[in-house]
């Protein structure tokens, strides 16, 4: 019995633990930061739906996304410059031509990125095809759908409290 609770805390701080990521130089000095859960649904056939705690910082021109587990595990980390962006993942790095690409790839979608930014800190910013409710955006809540084109895109965001 010993042997296997042994082995199950092993298996759980294992679980727990996060490789140094490959980070890119991201600005500190005008950075936002925010975290939370995130979920992605969309309604294609078959029906996608991606969800993880996240901690987003920098701008839609430089910045870092992390993507984690229920336990706190890191699943992977996006990174942009205004030359590179890549997808981190269990000691694997590929690189994507637009953020466009690379949020779809993860999550089923592209995300509008540079409105996400704005959007996260209460303002009103167009992308095509994308309507957001910042209605609750002061308690901490983001809910923005893609109608077009289809398939319907639903973007849930529920920040930390501070």
């Amino acid at each position: 019995m010993r042997v296997w609770a042994s082995i199950w805390l092993v298996v759980l701080l294992g679980g727990c633990a996060t490789p140094a990521s490959n980070r890119l130089a991201v600005q500190a000095s005008s950075e936002k930061q925010w975290q939370g859960r995130i979920s992605v649904t969309v309604q294609s056939d078959p029906p996608r739906n991606m969800s993880a705690g996240f901690s987003l910082e920098g701008d839609a021109r430089q910045g870092e996304l992390n993507l984690f587990s229920p336990l706190g595990t890191t699943l992977a980390t996006l990174q942009w410059t205004p030359s590179t962006t890549q997808w981190l993942q269990t000691g694997q790095q590929r690189r994507y031509d637009s953020m466009a690409h690379l949020t779809e790839e993860v999550t089923g979608a592209a995300l509008p990125i540079d409105a996400m930014f704005d959007w996260l800190q209460g303002k009103s910013a167009h992308s095509t095809g994308w309507q957001a409710d910042l209605s609750s955006i002061h308690q901490g809540t983001l809910l923005a759908k893609r109608l077009s084109p289809e398939p319907l895109v639903v973007l849930r965001i529920k920040l930390d409290a501070p």
